[in-house]
């Protein structure tokens, strides 16, 4: 009995010393929660890192003059590695880094131009090791640029990012988030090429670094923009509006999406409720052909036009329409892949799957072989629901 005793003694201070010895006070820690990464005009020092670190006292809003502080605090470093970046962080960085919250990556477009590979090696290794942190491009700006912005809506640039792609990519769907360990897989991958989505400054202007954005009604802010496209790791274009949508209905990433439909004197906006899609890779007198089928379930949801939706044949008449839209759109975006190409959408890992012979003797060159295939599509849609009223209001 004694024994059992000594035994629980023994377990409760192993417990108790384990649970404290990483113990630190939040005012010794700097929290890291962004990092911004562009290419640096000097080549022995080729990367120059912004690390976004949290401010507590901005965070409770005041500070302890009784004046208010910024939420977030940037220190911009320049080194070989970007890990080597964050060693020299700390004779700027008045705490003790901590990277265990980092939520957000952005990445230069001008790195992202000359090579993207050797970004993520510090990632996917040893401890510093995070798959599931989202990228971003910043699209004709720096990285330092963007996380200098002081956001009016959100407590920082980063929730203020990942909100606004969250939002897209549920209510229009031009972009959608891509994490860490995706945008490694496609980099290692010889059948998929990577994408990541852009974002940008919207009404750059000097005040947008200061205080004096959050006193005025049309502040900078930061908005997503695009789909940066990449070619054996390095960005070769970016895809917008309904390009950028019509990448994302390929691979399923759209939620809803209004598509406006021409009609008499008007037009129609359908909103898309749900997306399936499914991509086949065949072979065809030795040559690739892509098949690509979707289904899109869609709700009427407004009208400008002199139509009775009570009649099934307007409904049929209009997810016609919107078959040969979508289809146009699809195919001309397929088409842009292919002339870079870029095969963002995985056509290559599908012919991998379904056909591995024809693939293990073809792969170095499927570049060239996605650029020359063929493309069969389908779409279809269905309208399930027009809203409770058969009528447009009648002008006067």
């Amino acid at each position: 009995m004694k024994m059992n005793i000594s035994l629980v003694w023994m377990a409760a201070i192993c417990l108790l010393i384990s649970g404290c010895s990483n113990y630190r006070e939040l005012n010794e820690l700097g929290v890291i929660i962004a990092m911004g990464v562009d290419q640096n005009d000097d080549p022995k020092q080729p990367y120059r890192v912004t690390y976004q670190v949290i401010n507590p006292s901005g965070l409770s809003q005041t500070s302890t003059s009784g004046g208010q502080s910024l939420a977030v605090i940037n220190y911009t470093i320049t080194g070989k590695t970007i890990l080597e970046t964050l060693g020299k962080s700390a004779s700027v960085i008045p705490r003790e880094n901590n990277t265990t919250h980092l939520s957000l990556i952005i990445i230069g477009e001008k790195l992202a131009r000359n090579n993207l590979d050797l970004i993520f090696d510090g990632l996917d290794r040893g401890k510093y090791s995070r798959g599931s942190i989202p990228i971003f491009i910043a699209r004709g700006k720096t990285a330092k640029d963007v996380l200098g912005v002081i956001e009016p809506l959100e407590t920082t640039p980063g929730k203020n990012i990942i909100s606004t792609t969250q939002n897209n990519q549920k209510l229009y769907g031009s972009s959608s988030e891509v994490l860490a360990y995706e945008i490694i897989s496609s980099l290692l991958s010889e059948g998929k090429d990577a994408s990541l989505p852009g974002i940008s400054i919207s009404n750059d202007s000097q005040k947008g670094k200061q205080t004096e954005n959050l006193e005025t009604t049309n502040p900078t802010t930061i908005k997503v923009k695009g789909i940066a496209i990449f070619r054996k790791g390095k960005l070769v274009r970016w895809l917008d509006g309904e390009t950028a949508r019509s990448a994302q209905l390929v691979t399923s990433k759209v939620k809803n999406t209004p598509v406006v439909l021409p009609c008499e004197r008007g037009n129609v906006t359908i909103n898309t409720i749900g997306v399936k899609s499914k991509m086949l890779t065949a072979i065809h007198h030795e040559k690739p052909v892509i098949h690509t089928d979707i289904n899109v379930m869609g709700e009427l949801l407004e009208t400008s036009c002199e139509i009775n939706l009570s009649d099934p044949r307007v409904l049929k008449k209009f997810e016609k329409k919107m078959e040969n839209v979508l289809k146009k759109q699809i195919k001309r975006t397929i088409s842009i892949t292919q002339k870079e190409k870029s095969d963002i959408f995985g056509f290559g890992d599908a012919l991998s799957r379904t056909n591995p012979v024809y693939w293990r003797q073809n792969k170095k060159n499927w570049d060239n072989l996605y650029s020359d295939a063929q493309v069969s599509l389908k779409v279809h849609v269905d309208i399930i629901n027009s809203g409770l009223r058969m009528e447009p209001y009648e002008s006067k």
